[in-house]
């Protein structure tokens, strides 16, 4: 391998999935976003459902989003960095839903 491919970056897919929070509807709230250890907070998106299971267990809420339009979620929750197909630690994976009795 040269130089010149080393350093070329693979396409991007035409969408992503991002873990997200829903409300008792199904519905998504918000965008799930991790901090980071040096203070960054890093969206995080996946190139197959898969990938999101395997690193966010099979509870994770998803939505399926087009790549080109990630950006724009900086417009209405900020997020420092972009990070593909990272796991996260098990404290932070949801468990299964819980029955809420009223």
């Amino acid at each position: 391998m040269n130089d010149q491919q080393s350093t070329r970056q693979s396409p991007a897919p035409p969408v992503v999935y991002l873990p997200v929070q829903t409300d008792a509807d199904g519905q998504v709230t918000d965008v799930k976003m991790l901090k980071l250890g040096d203070g960054r907070v890093a969206l995080l998106a996946y190139t197959a459902l898969d990938r999101l299971i395997d690193a966010w267990g099979d509870h994770q809420s998803w939505l399926l989003f087009e790549t080109r339009k990630v950006d724009d979620i900086r417009q209405v929750k900020h997020f420092d960095v972009k990070l593909l197909d990272v796991d996260v630690p098990a404290e932070l994976r949801p468990g299964p839903p819980q029955d809420v009795k009223a």
